[in-house]
């Protein structure tokens, strides 16, 4: 496998996204440890537990009739964005909003009538089935949503992105809080729809910022329209279905065999990984995708922009997620309270995996890129087998720290997967630098957990980790980037 020779201007870009989405992923952040916080001391676990059921089924029923709209249709934008005819993406973008408000509708039907079932089937009780009722109204918003951010993200409009992404949190924030404080469990649904209804007026302000041409389209060109990016999204839609299957399973594995308490110790450190690393994975979601399905046909230019991707990402993620492991027991009583430290083992592994799991996302964009719709499902459902039954068996055997080792587990045999895949089908690979730079920094990383548990130098190893981790992964981002030559806040993304 050869080395690759990449313009230092690749790094650049989406070092300035990461950097841009990151700042998002900050102030997001802040709002999540405020509101996990108001949530760990005013409903505890339980209530951890029940807001984290009503996502999980609100988010179900949306990605099945939701038909992957609101991530293929950021394909199709771009791919029409970049051929610089604005009628023809005017009524794009028109065709997707009436496939994205027929969807909503059918989503918010779906949810009034599994109300009574999905009730059931979660709590074991009808207590629920009003509240299911009322999520419905989530269930269309988030259709609406997703269809602003998509435009808003094809036609890379990253400052609108961002700001639509950072206000409607904060006002989504503002409006939950009286919800929690005066009505406690009660007031967990009423909290997520004025979240819902916050962030689409919110999103619906900034992509109206974005003038598009007025046209005139029947509906029957619309379904004409929107049904090649339904056909590529129904693919995506599978494959999110299937992930949220696999959440859906788990937590309800875990909540009759450890209660809603484990549920709600699960979400929590499933969300201090996710939330906490947001930054590197919402920036190869909401830029990486539409750049490399700008250039999906060139397939020279595809193994530049992966490769350029997946350096930075990896370079990025490996100095915030040791200082997570160094720091995580301050981080949980911060964020949460003592009553989440045993957390700790399940979210160390969860760390570790999400570096693994950078190298496996850059390479897995390709298949949408290129729109193998096929093959990407091919590749999700078959890692699905995997992964599901390791969590269940992980949980099993040794509790939430099985999720850990389970998440860590599925994602070595899905970056293995989908690197073969990728370059059988595609002829696209990582760098030899790549891999010299990955494997030095999943070592570095182990070094932490493996040799607290087996020395119990925790003092001596945290100096050590921290210093090699932040100088390796500043010298070479420095070499790529140069930091004294950007100006990210002033530059304009190309």
């Amino acid at each position: 496998m050869s080395d690759l020779r990449i313009d230092t201007n690749g790094y650049k870009t989406a070092f300035k996204a990461t950097a841009l989405f990151g700042g998002v992923q900050v102030i997001t952040i802040i709002i999540s440890v405020l509101k996990s916080k108001v949530v760990a001391l005013w409903l505890g676990t339980v209530g951890f537990g029940i807001m984290s059921l009503f996502g999980a089924a609100v988010n179900l029923i949306f990605s099945v009739t939701n038909l992957g709209l609101q991530s293929s249709a950021v394909k199709d934008i771009a791919n029409a964005k970049v051929k610089n005819d604005t009628n023809y993406l005017s009524q794009i973008i028109k065709a997707i909003y009436r496939w994205v408000f027929a969807t909503g509708l059918a989503g918010t039907l779906l949810t009034v009538l599994l109300s009574y079932w999905l009730s059931q089937w979660l709590f074991d009780s009808d207590k629920y089935t009003i509240s299911f009722i009322l999520l419905s109204l989530v269930v269309f918003l988030t259709g609406i949503y997703n269809a602003h951010y998509a435009v808003l993200q094809g036609m890379r409009e990253l400052q609108l992105m961002a700001k639509a992404n950072v206000f409607g949190s904060i006002w989504g924030f503002v409006l939950s809080l009286p919800m929690f404080y005066f009505f406690k469990e009660k007031g967990i649904v009423w909290a997520l729809i004025l979240t819902a209804i916050a962030t689409t007026l919110v999103s619906t302000f900034y992509v109206r910022k974005v003038r598009f041409e007025k046209v005139k389209q029947t509906y029957k060109e619309s379904y004409d329209l929107g049904l090649q990016t339904v056909k590529l999204g129904i693919m995506m839609a599978i494959s999110g279905i299937a992930v949220l299957i696999v959440q859906f399973a788990v937590k309800t594995f875990i909540v009759r065999n450890g209660g809603l308490s484990d549920v709600g110790l699960y979400q929590a450190g499933w969300t201090l990984n996710a939330s906490y690393l947001g930054m590197v994975f919402t920036a190869m979601g909401k830029d990486y995708f539409p750049r490399l399905s700008q250039c999906a046909d060139n397939d020279e230019e595809v193994i530049q922009k992966v490769n350029e991707q997946a350096e930075i990402a990896i370079l990025i993620l490996a100095p915030l997620i040791i200082v997570m492991l160094v720091f995580m027991p301050y981080l949980i009583q911060l964020l949460y309270s003592k009553e989440f430290l045993t957390i700790i083992p399940m979210t160390e592994w969860l760390l570790i995996g999400s570096l693994i799991q950078a190298g496996s996302w850059g390479i897995s964009f390709v298949f949408l890129a290129k729109g193998d719709g096929k093959v990407f499902l091919f590749n999700e459902l078959g890692i699905k087998l995997i992964t599901l039954p390791s969590y269940l068996l992980g949980y099993h055997f040794f509790g939430l720290a099985g999720i850990g080792y389970a998440f860590t587990f599925g994602y070595i045999v899905y970056f293995i997967w989908v690197s073969i895949v990728a370059n059988k089908k595609y002829h696209v690979f990582y760098s030899f630098e790549f891999w010299k730079k990955f494997f030095v920094l999943l070592a570095l990383l182990l070094i932490f957990p493996m040799g607290r548990y087996l020395l119990k130098a925790n003092l001596i190893l945290s100096i050590i980790s921290l210093t090699c981790i932040i100088g390796y992964s500043f010298y070479e981002l420095n070499k790529r980037v140069v930091f004294s030559d950007l100006k990210i806040f002033k530059s304009k993304n190309k």
